[in-house]
């Protein structure tokens, strides 16, 4: 599904938000199924920012969830990905 997003975007700025019902039990990082609050992430190729205001030669994922659990970034990019978290916690305003 990515790849055809990222085939239709082009060169244009464009981001893609995936919303889940729960995140997964992640018992390596000691963190039960998560609840809907907070349950997406985002794909912005090109950029580094979700405003899409830093274009990149890379695509960013933008990992949405509670404070209380952020852990589950690491552990969804390790397990999930076979990569690694790269940027800091950003809590957004309420």
């Amino acid at each position: 599904m990515a790849e055809a997003f990222l085939t239709a975007a082009g060169s244009a700025s464009a981001m893609v938000r995936w919303d889940f019902d729960v995140w997964p039990a992640a018992p390596e990082v000691k963190l039960c199924r998560g609840g809907t609050r907070g349950a997406y992430i985002t794909l912005a190729p090109r950029a580094l920012d979700l405003h899409l205001d830093e274009p990149a030669d890379v695509h960013t994922v933008f990992v949405h969830e509670r404070q209380a659990e952020a852990e589950r970034a690491s552990w969804l990019a390790a397990t999930q990905a076979g990569l690694r978290v790269i940027g800091e916690l950003v809590v957004a305003p309420l």
